[in-house]
């Protein structure tokens, strides 16, 4: 049911004017591949350190591990394909939120009977429709990515390095200039933000962002 897969360390920023940095990935590193998905984000209102989504009918959990000189360790595992048993999302994917399992009418669910059987007729829950467009560099021997993405419609883009070696990821930071005060966003918290369940910060507010 669960595999395993080795950490990395990630640093993620969101917003609508990122072209200095990705200016500096083209010019350090050849694009690598372009890829388009879509994924189903599962959000609550709460600060939990978890990242839950659907890929490809793939449900699949992201576990803050620990934060680090202003990095995140995500710890991910596969918890299984659609149709998905009534008693692993009661047991896994319930705790992974943080909120209280509902009692199942199935035994076992599709992807489309979990969304409107179970998630969109809980008020604890929020469902985020993500579209991306993924663009893969390597910069400093770390995973590089620029995407743009649409959230229930809506456009911004996101750049994220990543590496099992932290100071791997620190030192990417600095080829392409990223300082001490730029905020690491991860995922579950820029959709929290974008869909209103989560104040936003003043300078999301800027025009220039």
């Amino acid at each position: 049911m669960v595999s395993a897969i080795i950490p990395r360390y990630e640093f993620r920023i969101f917003g609508n004017n990122l072209n200095k940095y990705g200016k500096k990935i083209k010019e350090v590193s050849p694009k690598e591949m372009t890829r388009e998905m879509d994924s189903v984000y599962l959000l609550t209102p709460w600060k939990r350190k978890n990242n839950v989504k659907i890929r490809e009918g793939i449900m699949d959990i992201k576990v803050l591990e620990q934060k680090h000189a202003g990095l995140e360790q995500w710890n991910p595992f596969l918890v299984g394909e659609f149709p998905l048993e009534a008693d692993i999302i009661k047991t896994v994917v319930f705790p992974a939120l943080g909120i209280e399992s509902p009692v199942f009418e199935r035994k076992k669910y599709s992807l489309k009977q979990f969304i409107t059987e179970v998630v969109t007729i809980d008020p604890d829950l929020a469902v985020a429709y993500v579209w991306k467009t993924r663009h893969a560099y390597t910069v400093g021997e770390c995973i590089t990515e620029i995407a743009e993405i649409k959230v229930n419609g809506s456009s911004i883009k996101t750049i994220c390095i990543e590496s099992e070696d932290p100071d791997k990821v620190l030192a990417a930071k600095k080829i392409l200039g990223i300082n001490s005060k730029v905020e690491n966003i991860s995922y579950p918290l820029a959709l929290k933000r974008i869909m209103g369940l989560m104040a936003l910060p003043e300078y999301w507010n800027n025009i220039g962002f």
